[in-house]
């Protein structure tokens, strides 16, 4: 008997939505009829989107991806992108310490860290002597970044290098994020060896003797036309896939997802588009949302508020994120002595600033020549309450930040000048978390044909959402085959 085809939404275009649309299409096998996208703002990309004026180019969100990742290069391969891919140059690399008064070179001699004030004859001995660290007999299971690096390297470095690493990441949250989360790998090297130095020397001597053939390349990388061009390309080809398969594709900008409801064996979505509400069906939606800010969205089982459902789902809306303002400032003076890298990163002291981007050094492509743009990132848990504050005032913090540590001369004339606010965007993996991943679980089983994806799973850079949306594209394909999930 022939298997009727399927219909799927996909609720969110941004990266996560997007690329989980491209790679259900490309693994469908003649059993998809139709796959709709719903987005709430005027067009695809979520956070990968830019502002371009005078050619400068402020990224919205993400300023590059790690170039470390293999769901980022499985990306760049199955798009065939991987000559269109920006690379900062090597005089990129350098990165810089902030403090209340000045910018200082990152470097590996920790002699030189201790010159510059960051570090004190105790806080060498103490990173001297973690090579004697044994294994926890113990498993510290929820240590936080803070406690776990403060265990292994001390006080002061914890909080001038590891506070600031957060601060570009997650925009703080050192001491509420857990290791196992946001660096497994690190736990994983403390289970085995005790000492993380003597786990690095241990395999980068390991690495020297056998052909290494893992990813080298590190750093960021992005494109000419910003990040968005990878959103735009995997939705072009995503197009293209659904055309050579005769799949239907329906893209509903501007519509906000108000109720998913599952119904027998299949879901009703129920959008709203100026005040009008659309009801669809589908027999699989992808939720690429992020469930704590789609404050207006409802899950219901056949019109039934079932509790365990409506539990788990507060549960996931009481996610913990940070909200980052985003402050581009952009001067056409080629006199301008500012230091030249990737950037630099504030430290414990901070009581707003997060860290700034130096774009013309990194992608020298998204400024105009002999100039300069830098990205201000403020907010984060420095300044809980910046989305509060106005354009103008953000501007004019960025300004005075910049000029506090003598990255910029007072006075200095701006000839690109905008302001991005992302509002509780960033998710923290707290010591919550398990109870967050707990809650997807028993949603997708309560509501099977329900998938989750986005920066709340695997983490928040962009590679993380790829990667999830790949594991979210096994599990909706099994599910289209009739088979179980693939955990």
């Amino acid at each position: 008997m022939k298997q009727t085809k399927k219909e799927v939404a996909i609720v969110g275009a941004g990266i996560s939505g997007i690329r989980s649309a491209y790679l259900i299409a490309k693994e469908a096998k003649d059993n998809i009829a139709k796959i709709t996208i719903y987005e709430s703002s005027d067009s695809i990309g979520g956070v990968l989107k830019n502002t371009t004026k005078n050619e400068f180019k402020l990224e919205h969100g993400a300023q590059g991806i790690l170039l470390s990742r293999k769901a980022f290069w499985d990306c760049l391969s199955d798009l065939k992108l991987t000559d269109m891919l920006l690379i900062p140059p090597k005089s990129a690399k350098r990165r810089y310490l902030l403090t209340p008064n000045k910018f200082v070179p990152i470097t590996p001699n920790v002699f030189v860290l201790k010159k510059n004030g960051f570090l004190r004859f105790r806080d060498l001995f103490k990173i001297f002597t973690e090579v004697f660290i044994k294994k926890p007999q113990n498993k510290n299971f929820n240590d936080t970044l803070y406690q776990f690096f403060f265990r292994h390297f001390g006080k002061k470095f914890t909080e001038t290098f590891l506070v600031s690493l957060t601060f570009g990441i997650w925009g703080g949250g050192a001491k509420k994020i857990l290791v196992r989360y946001a660096f497994p790998n690190l736990l994983k090297l403390e289970n085995g060896y005790g000492s993380l130095l003597k786990a690095f020397l241990i395999l980068s001597f390991k690495n020297k003797l056998k052909k290494d053939t893992n990813i080298k390349q590190k750093g960021l990388g992005s494109f000419a036309q910003g990040m968005e061009y990878l959103v735009h390309e995997l939705y072009e080809q995503f197009l293209t896939i659904c055309s050579q398969k005769s799949i239907t594709v329906e893209l509903n900008l501007n519509h906000k997802i108000c109720k998913i409801i599952k119904i027998s064996n299949y879901f009703s979505l129920e959008s709203t588009l100026e005040n009008k509400i659309k009801k669809q069906s589908f027999d699989c939606v992808v939720y690429s949302g992020q469930p704590w800010r789609d404050s207006n969205l409802s899950l219901i089982i056949d019109n039934i508020n079932f509790e365990e459902l409506q539990k788990s789902y507060q549960n996931l809306r009481s996610m913990e994120a940070h909200s980052v303002a985003v402050v581009g400032l952009g001067t056409n003076n080629e006199n301008l002595n500012s230091p030249n890298g990737f950037g630099a990163l504030a430290g414990e002291w901070s009581k707003d600033l997060l860290g700034v981007i130096f774009v013309h050094s990194t992608y020298p492509q998204h400024t105009p020549k002999n100039s300069k743009l830098f990205r201000v990132l403020i907010g984060g848990d420095r300044e809980i309450n910046i989305s509060q504050k106005s354009e103008l005032e953000l501007i004019d913090l960025a300004k005075q930040r910049l000029e506090e540590t003598n990255i910029v001369p007072s006075n200095t004339n701006y000839s690109f000048e905008k302001v991005i606010v992302w509002e509780n965007y960033i998710p923290l993996a707290t010591v919550n978390q398990d109870r967050i991943l707990e809650s997807i679980w028993k949603i997708e089983a309560i509501m099977p044909g329900l998938f989750f994806v986005g920066n709340y799973l695997k983490g928040p850079s962009v590679s993380d959402c790829l990667e999830q949306a790949a594991i979210t594209c096994k599990n909706v394909t099994l599910f289209l085959d009739g088979k179980g999930k693939n955990d």
